[in-house]
């Protein structure tokens, strides 16, 4: 395989530790193919509301994407299958006052439709969002919105009603994911020569996989997959809570939102994406640390809407928060070890513990097989015992070539609107 030869400079990606981080968030991150086909199916979501016969013809406004998907900081929601969550929402033009409950289920008809239609058999109503399905490890979440003008621009009333517990009070409440989203870009601004190298290894990524599945090439979208640190550092993160959380029955995980509130007040201080993931844990513990010893449960908002509340459902008891906190203070450790001079073998335990078995072992694979071949070259040197090695001025090497997880090969047909996913 070609080697991804570029003169990035001794802080980009200059470390084994900092091209192994990097090769695991390209590793659970949304796909360029991925991100394309989840734009396709939320326009056709958008278009099928729009219909003859919806009850919400001629009153979607506007359907966008929120969270992850609006920040580029999507990953797989799941350990052992590379399940994605795509989030949007819908500005639906009814009256300010409309019960929560019509809201929903207005949406979750318009959607699911009649029996045997598109979606029919695809869709759920869930307590803030209507659900689709789709067979190859996808969904999406679209949230109802009623767009509040007198107040910020995108400030909305978003809805909450779980059917079939009369016991649990339905409420509407004030959100802004549009103007949060543009906040959190404005505080993570791209260090343009580390976005490049990043991206050039995400490309070659995409490029792979397509290989790999006997399908065409992805055409080369170098700018698309520039991120800055704190973005990819945010999804490694996700990752690791979601492997904390795995096998946790019953327990809230700490919201993706929250997390990436706190990461972006901490942005913009670090030079290499070790020490971004340190410092950001740091960070983190701090603030949820400076709640629990006063005896309270973290509370953040968003920036731009005040009102929205973005830790509304989590922590729900100051156990979960130390929970938690023990977690960070566990990552801090292992962080420490990883921005220090651990050897490969160290490196390689702690990323497995942190991040799950499946992308550890792929992208330390690739890294071993190329680092291995490139020292008996000459063109590389290593320190026996340390993390220490000399990755070479003009060479890079690439990233890990295993295919995800439950990925075929060769691909199977698929059709972009699917089917329920038994």
């Amino acid at each position: 395989m070609n080697q991804i030869v570029k003169d990035f400079g001794p802080d980009v990606l200059g470390t084994p530790a900092d091209v192994l981080l990097a090769d695991v968030a390209i590793r659970v991150q949304l796909s360029r193919t991925d991100h394309d086909k989840a734009e396709t199916r939320y326009h056709a979501i958008n278009d099928w509301l729009d219909r003859e016969g919806s009850a919400l013809r001629g009153l979607v406004q506007l359907l966008y994407p929120q969270g992850s998907m609006a920040i580029g900081a999507t990953i797989a929601s799941k350990l052992r299958t590379d399940e994605f969550d795509i989030d949007l929402v819908t500005e639906l033009a009814l009256a300010s006052n409309t019960a929560p409950q019509t809201v929903l289920d207005l949406l979750y008809g318009s959607i699911r439709g009649e029996r045997g239609s598109r979606y029919f058999a695809m869709t759920e109503r869930r307590t803030r969002c209507v659900t689709v399905h789709y067979a190859d490890d996808m969904h999406l979440d679209v949230t109802p919105a009623i767009l509040a003008p007198e107040y910020r621009p995108k400030t909305s009333r978003i809805f909450h009603h779980r059917p079939g517990d009369p016991q649990e009070p339905a409420r509407s409440l004030w959100a802004n994911p549009w103007g949060f989203a543009e906040w959190f870009k404005a505080r993570t601004p791209l260090d343009h020569v580390f976005s490049k190298a990043y991206a050039v290894r995400a490309g070659t990524w995409d490029r792979l996989m397509m290989e790999k599945a006997d399908a065409a090439p992805v055409p080369a979208q170098q700018d698309a997959d520039e991120k800055s640190k704190a973005v990819i550092v945010l999804q490694l993160l996700k990752r690791w809570r979601n492997v904390r959380y795995d096998k946790r029955t019953g327990v809230r995980r700490p919201p993706s939102v929250m997390m990436a509130k706190l990461i972006a007040d901490a942005a913009n201080q670090t030079r290499t994406l070790s020490e971004e993931l340190l410092l950001q844990a740091q960070h983190m513990h701090e603030v949820l640390l400076a709640a629990h010893r006063v005896g309270r449960q973290v509370h953040v908002a968003n920036p731009v809407c005040d009102a929205d509340i973005l830790t509304d459902r989590w922590p729900e008891t100051l156990d979960q928060q130390a929970l938690f906190l023990r977690d960070l203070e566990d990552l801090i450790i292992k962080a420490a070890r990883l921005h220090g001079e651990c050897g490969l073998d160290e490196m390689r335990a702690i990323m497995a513990d942190l991040f799950g078995e499946n992308p550890t072992g792929d992208v330390f694979k690739s890294f071993n097989e190329q680092m291995g071949s490139r020292v008996a070259l000459g063109q590389s040197s290593s320190q026996r015992g340390t993390g220490r090695f000399d990755l070479g001025k003009a060479a890079v090497v690439a990233p890990a070539t295993a295919s995800r997880p439950g990925q075929p090969s060769p691909a199977r047909p698929h059709t972009f609107f699917g089917t329920r996913r038994e």
